[in-house]
């Protein structure tokens, strides 16, 4: 295969302001400072800087095998020092054998895999299941041997190990995202395909930020059945849409910024164009530049949870499980509405009344404002609120229209003359949702669920954004956490969508603690 690579004049950057980005070509290449919204140099390195990467990589994860080994001992020491543990010969061979054992299988499990770390939930259960084979290993190896210290390893040592460990790579993900943040051990990526697929690609690990392990420097993009060119009166040579998908000629293009960007990923957006030939050669040819290759499926929309592979004759297929959320499913998510909204009642009592108090004596008017919000299936329902606004506000609506800074459907401003005094604060924390939990007890709202539209917000939906209503509206959503009201009116269907499609406990649990991050922080609310 040949790796000759192209003049970089062929290939220019279109940063210079001005400069059409959206020419009638085939592949352009975007700067990164349009794709990834990180200053410039941010996390820039040399050619070469691939294999620093990896050293870099490969000793954070020496620094975490030797945290995870002083966790381990100093939990079998302190229990040995404690007296929980016999401090005999056979005790601490023993004791020497269950630190082995567990240091063993942390390895071989891989649970410190560059790929893993920083994010997701895959190093977390890597941890639990080592743990709790070490546990097993143990118990059984006591009930063997006849071993009293073997038994309190089992029942001591191993779940308060387990535990610090957790703790311990929690630390260690909370160092690697700072350092992500600027920019280092971030992995360098060039994202190729066609241009809308390429785009949603960069545009999904633009919004995650630093937190998704990739710094996208370079998108070369393809407009489907155009000849491969350059903008402008350098043009390459003339290439059919099937000569496109060759890897030869993704090398041609990629091999230029790996070179000049230090780029150590390539993220192939348009597979399904490849051959599997051809794709195991695209493959060969990275490995040779020391260069990984992700491929991103048309399945960023759809969580994992419903995704399923499974092996035909070599050949790998995935399923992907219908989403529902009736049944069983509906009731576990109405048990955990029920009780979430009553300890948070009685947690927030004070707050409430506080709320009340300054809402009556700052403003004339209602300590509540109730709304008329569409729900379920499009039954309608009077939502909760502290009043924010004047008594007015409403009538004041149609004037202000002209000057929204919300989107094509939902009404918003950063600086609404409707608001008051303690309206501002209790809006910024979200204070003046919490009568909402009454809703939730009324079950006509969840806890965690799409935002509650008005009625004139729905008569302007699309058979799309119509799914929405087929769950409960929430106090909560993806749309709180993903911007709240800086999200364009896309991403917020975008997000209510994934989770309609999407939806399971934990993801309601992890809405619910990422909310209280964002509602401190007072971010994208007015």
């Amino acid at each position: 295969m040949s790796l000759e690579m192209l003049p970089t004049s062929e290939l220019r950057s279109l940063s210079h302001p001005g400069v059409d980005l959206r020419p009638p070509s085939a592949w352009r290449v975007v700067p990164p400072l349009q794709v990834q919204g990180l200053p410039a140099g941010l996390g820039t390195t040399t050619p070469g800087g691939t294999s620093e990467l990896r050293r870099w990589r490969r000793g954070l994860a020496r620094r975490i095998a030797v945290s995870d080994g002083l966790i381990i001992l100093l939990v079998l020491g302190g229990l040995h020092l404690a007296g929980a543990l016999t401090s005999t010969a056979q005790g601490l061979l023993a004791s020497g054998g269950v630190l082995a054992l567990w240091m063993l299988l942390l390895a071989l499990c891989r649970t410190r895999n560059a790929r893993i770390l920083g994010s997701g939930a895959q190093e977390f259960l890597g941890l639990a299941a080592v743990s709790a084979t070490v546990m097993w290993m143990t118990a059984v190896g006591s009930l063997i041997l006849d071993e009293a210290s073997l038994r309190a390893g089992a029942l001591l040592a191993v779940p308060a190990g387990a535990l610090l460990l957790f703790v311990g790579r929690l630390v260690w993900r909370h160092r690697l995202r700072r350092h992500w943040d600027t920019g280092v051990g971030l992995h360098r990526a060039l994202v190729i395909g066609e241009d809308g697929k390429a785009r949603h690609i960069a545009d999904h690990l633009r919004r995650l930020g630093p937190v998704s392990g990739y710094q996208v420097v370079e998108l070369l993009v393809r407009e489907a059945g155009q000849p491969l060119s350059s903008p402008g009166p350098s043009t390459l040579a003339g290439l059919t849409e099937t000569e496109a998908a060759d890897p030869e000629q993704i090398i041609r293009h990629a091999r230029d910024a790996i070179t000049r960007d230090a780029v150590d990923t390539v993220i192939l957006t348009s597979a399904d164009q490849l051959t599997p030939r051809a794709l195991r050669e695209l493959g060969w040819a990275l490995a040779a530049l020391d260069v990984d290759l992700v491929v991103a499926p048309s399945l960023s929309e759809i969580s994992q949870g419903r995704l399923h592979t499974r092996s035909v004759d070599g050949m790998p297929l995935m399923h992907v499980d219908s989403p529902r959320l009736s049944g069983g499913a509906a009731a576990l998510k109405r048990a955990f509405d029920i009780v979430f909204a009553l300890t948070a009642l009685l947690a927030i009592a004070p707050v409430l009344v506080a709320a009340a108090v300054a809402v009556r004596l700052d403003s004339p008017g209602p300590v509540f404002f109730s709304q008329t919000r569409v729900g379920l299936r499009h039954s309608s329902f009077q939502m909760l609120k502290f009043r924010s606004m004047v008594v007015d506000a409403e009538a004041r609506r149609e004037e202000l229209l002209s000057t929204s800074e919300g989107n094509a459907v939902m009404f918003k401003m950063r600086r609404d003359p409707r608001v008051t005094r303690v309206g501002t604060v209790i809006r910024r924390y979200s204070i003046d949702e919490l009568p909402q939990f009454l809703n939730v007890l009324r079950g006509d709202m969840s806890v965690v669920g799409p935002r509650p539209p008005l009625v004139s917000e729905v008569e302007a939906y699309d058979e799309n954004s119509q799914r929405r209503l087929l769950v409960k509206p929430g106090i909560t959503g993806l749309w709180q956490v993903g911007g709240r009201s800086d999200l364009s009116w896309e991403d917020s269907v975008r997000l209510d969508l994934y989770y309609v499609e999407n939806w399971s406990l934990a993801g309601d649990v992890g809405i619910v603690l990422r909310t209280l991050r964002a509602v401190l922080r007072g971010a994208g609310a007015y």
